[in-house]
């Protein structure tokens, strides 16, 4: 039987952690059963050694996937392609996933690229390797990018298909023991897709561009199925149901959760939302429901405290509909996570201070909330794309230039230094020392633990809580050297204390000059 081997290469540097399950080879790898092919999965994160793994293959593999979205996926994708050509070098390699999708042709003139799946891939790469099997021609097969004689070829577009709704996912394809992690409200939780999809087009998402602003779902009763599985097998007591927008149909949210609450076992979860969605659709009852089944936090997309950003992002949302989110929340009982982003193309220094204050208003209201504050980062096939590079973005010219186009390293030349180092503060000392809660303790080795103690309970308890507390109430960032002191205590704390790095230098890359 011709063996099939899915690689999903490292997304971010370091193995300390394997993060989610890889979801989408999991779906092509269970898509796939009953074939007459042996589909294996090989996440770079769990089976770091993929030369050793490489080198025992034998030589029935039909052909490698390498499934990659834009950044150092890439760079660690064309490195696991480049050990397969150097073995098998008439064996195809074909590439899926967001940046194959969303740049095919460039993608596949690279000389480690033969063949690229675009999109929705499970029906397209069950039909690519029918064709392969059977020494058919690749001109049949819809949704595929290819080469052939030296030359490119692009096959018509594959429709999308409801490939979800009978889709059993077989978790014994992967070791689930290491995609377990902790969360407040469970130490053994894991994430799971209920759906695909979202209606909605924001400018800095790509996700309209392949599933055409439809959602796709799974049956209710095969995924409690597989949560039973996954509470029985691996005592998992909390999931993050990791949907594009979990709460699209508020009718399937009741079922689910009606069904959720006659399990024997308790679950805790957590879903990402729309606000506008949730405000229009989910009344105090139903929302009552989705906490009473163990709800503990939804994320939403909040992106900005400026309604002018907003309609640049054709968010269809407000500023003031994510603080009546909060308190809606708040009321329930059920936790808020606020993503935000600033430094939009073409947009002023203002629309960071509206976010900050955005977000001190929703921590007014929860003390509790949890938020990011991330820098807009253009991708392609996004509606805001084109303005990032009216802007002056300089459009990377292949893949080993996209590996390098990442949340870190992404300078957008509209962005000023100040304005970078102004989310960096905010992020680390403003919100956290005026709630209260600071991130960490500064250590300074030359005072014994009474003066250190003393020493944090007046500078660090007393002064800098005061300082960040006043110059939030006020709108004063001006002469900030108490943020500057803080900011070199973490890189400090960073660097001593190998845990706490370990944990912490990834976040804090996010907010370098």
């Amino acid at each position: 039987m011709d063996q099939v081997i899915l690689f999903f290469p490292r997304p971010w540097p370091g193995v300390e952690m394997a993060g989610r399950v890889p979801l989408s080879l999991l779906h092509l790898y269970s898509y796939l059963k009953g074939e007459d092919f042996k589909v294996r999965i090989v996440d770079e994160r769990t089976s770091p050694d993929i030369p050793a793994l490489i080198n025992g293959l034998g030589d029935n593999v039909l052909c490698f996937g390498i499934s990659s979205f834009t950044g150092i996926q890439i760079a660690n994708g064309l490195r696991i392609a480049s050990l397969l050509k150097a073995k098998f070098p008439q064996t195809p390699v074909v590439w899926g996933g967001w940046h194959p999708t969303s740049l095919p042709e460039q993608t596949l003139k690279h000389p480690l690229v033969d063949i690229v799946v675009r999109g929705q891939g499970e029906e397209t790469f069950r039909e690519l390797l029918r064709a392969l099997s059977g020494g058919k021609p690749l001109s049949g097969v819809k949704g595929i990018s290819y080469k052939l004689g030296g030359e490119l070829f692009h096959n018509p577009d594959r429709e999308l298909l409801p490939v979800l709704e009978k889709l059993r996912l077989d978790y014994d394809a992967v070791e689930v023991e290491k995609y377990i992690y902790k969360q407040p409200w469970g130490d053994r939780a894991i994430g799971v897709i209920t759906s695909l999809g979202c209606p909605f087009k924001c400018g800095f998402c790509a996700v309209a561009s392949v599933y055409k602003c439809h959602t796709f779902y799974r049956n209710i009763d095969l995924l409690l199925e597989e949560i039973d599985c996954l509470v029985e097998k691996h005592k998992i007591n909390a999931i993050t149901f990791d949907d594009d927008n979990f709460f699209v149909s508020a009718r399937r949210v009741r079922e689910f959760c009606e069904k959720l609450l006659k399990k024997p076992y308790k679950i805790a979860w957590d879903a990402g939302a729309h606000v506008g969605l949730l405000l229009k659709h989910y009344d105090d009852d139903t929302l009552k429901l989705i906490k009473d089944s163990g709800c503990r936090q939804l994320y939403i997309g909040a992106e900005s405290g400026s309604d002018e950003v907003l309609d640049l992002l054709a968010k269809e949302a407000t500023a003031a509909q994510t603080l009546e989110y909060v308190k809606k929340m708040k009321a329930v009982g059920i936790g808020s996570f606020l993503s935000t982003m600033a430094c939009f193309p073409g947009t002023s220094s203002e629309d960071i201070y509206m976010t900050m204050e955005m977000l001190l208003k929703c921590r007014d209201i929860d003390p509790d909330l949890r938020f990011r504050l991330f820098y807009y980062t253009p991708y392609p096939a996004t509606p805001l794309y084109a303005k990032a590079l009216e802007m002056g973005m300089k459009e990377p010219q292949s893949l080993e230039e996209w590996s390098q186009h990442t949340l870190r390293k992404f300078k957008a030349p509209w962005i000023k230094s100040l304005y970078r180092k102004q989310i960096r503060y905010f992020y680390f000392y403003y919100f956290p020392y005026s709630t209260g809660i600071k991130h960490t303790d500064l250590k300074i080795g030359l005072l014994n633990n009474i003066f250190k103690k003393i020493f944090r309970l007046i500078f660090e308890n007393i002064l800098l809580v005061k300082l960040a507390r006043w110059r939030t109430k006020n709108s004063n960032y001006r002469f900030q050297a108490d943020a500057f002191f803080v900011i070199q205590g973490h890189r400090l704390k960073s660097f001593y204390n190998h845990n706490i790095r370990k944990q912490t230098l990834d976040l804090f890359a996010d907010y370098e000059d």
